[in-house]
């Protein structure tokens, strides 16, 4: 989480800063009820077939978004915030919302609202306040667990969800979610509640389900803590994401990874990124296949992913292929003179394709 503001002039400046942070996340727990949990939507992509070799096939968006939805006193007006993004909406995506929305960060209520203010229908969270962890990984070493700090936040308990929210009008099968837990995260993060949540979705026409993982990772300078010990907490956080895949989603179709990873300008963060999450990044396959993906965002340099937070990657299903065929930065320029977060949108446009027959041999099952 972003370091609340310091007091360092008052004398029980340290006090001060905890107290704040502990305020800046307190509000988040209250938001609109989604209950009963998200229904099958009847809206439904089109089936395609590819006019060579007839193999049928569809086109997906993600969005991917960090909207900065914290509260007073580190955001002042995020519900205004939040309301200038659902305003700015229907411009940024004149000729159609992405068919799925992704957000991290969406701490305040109004960012829940927003989504369905600007049209979706089923809206689902990440791990809430009082989710509990399972045991994915064994115990955090005992020097790690005995330097955790009051003053850095990491013996207040949960003060927050996760700030992790999907939305879509597709047909939404199930919600797994995991907290990463109170001995996988560093400094001020652990007042909130973060973690991942995994999104199935089922697509008509195609013979597996689709899978979006949302997950925001610890954060480096912002978290107050030492970046050794910031660097611990999020290696523990990508072994908890490879494990919970390796139980939630067993390869049962096509997965699209995404998310705020804090790796950007660290070699360290974006390997261990590496080491523990399958499948490829969107901007790499298109730089490595220029010819079959359309890239409208600046890129300054050979490596891009290196220099966001924002990333998308994806793996291969069993009877479902995926690969990205655009990548676009969306609210990327100032409105008003103002950002609307202090990050870009990262929409990703799939192409999701399987061989002839595997639909009606899945229907058979």
């Amino acid at each position: 989480m972003p370091r609340p503001p310091q007091y360092s002039g008052h004398p029980f400046g340290a006090i001060l800063a905890l107290w704040a942070a502990a305020l800046m996340l307190a509000g988040c727990a209250s938001h609109p009820r989604l209950d009963p949990p998200p229904l099958p939507a009847a809206f439904s992509l089109p089936v395609d077939h590819d006019p060579v070799t007839g193999q049928p096939f569809l086109h997906l968006s993600v969005l991917s978004y960090n909207v900065a939805g914290l509260p007073w006193p580190r955001r002042a007006n995020a519900g205004e915030a939040m309301a200038r993004i659902a305003a700015a909406w229907p411009e940024e995506f004149a000729y159609g919302s992405p068919d799925v929305v992704v957000l991290q960060e969406a701490f305040v209520p109004s960012a829940t609202r927003m989504m369905g203010e600007v049209g979706y229908t089923n809206l689902v969270r990440g791990p809430q306040r009082g989710t509990r962890a399972d045991p994915l990984v064994g115990p955090a070493d005992r020097a790690f667990r005995k330097g955790r700090r009051l003053l850095r936040g990491e013996r207040l308990g949960r003060r927050a969800n996760s700030g992790l929210l999907a939305a879509t009008d597709l047909a939404v099968a199930n919600v797994r979610v995991h907290p990463f837990g109170g001995h996988s995260c560093a400094g001020y993060d652990c007042l909130a509640n973060k973690g991942v949540q995994l999104v199935e979705i089922d697509l008509p026409g195609m013979p597996e389900p689709l899978f979006i993982l949302n997950t925001h990772l610890n954060s480096r300078d912002s978290s107050g803590a030492s970046e050794e010990r910031s660097l611990y907490a999020y290696r523990r956080q990508l072994t908890q994401i490879e494990a919970f895949l390796d139980r939630a989603w067993r390869g049962r179709g096509p997965l699209i990874w995404t998310g705020d990873f804090n790796a950007r300008h660290d070699p360290d963060r974006f390997a261990a990124k590496e080491e523990h999450i399958r499948g490829e990044l969107a901007h790499r396959h298109c730089i490595r296949h220029p010819d079959l993906c359309v890239v409208t965002a600046s890129w300054d340099n050979d490596e891009p992913w290196m220099d966001t937070q924002d990333l998308q990657g994806f793996v291969q299903g069993q009877r479902v292929n995926i690969e990205p065929v655009a990548i676009r930065a969306r609210f990327d320029a100032p409105i008003n003179g103002r950002m609307l977060s202090d990050h870009d949108g990262l929409e990703v446009v799939w192409r999701l394709y399987w061989s002839e027959g595997e639909a009606e041999s899945h229907a058979g099952l």
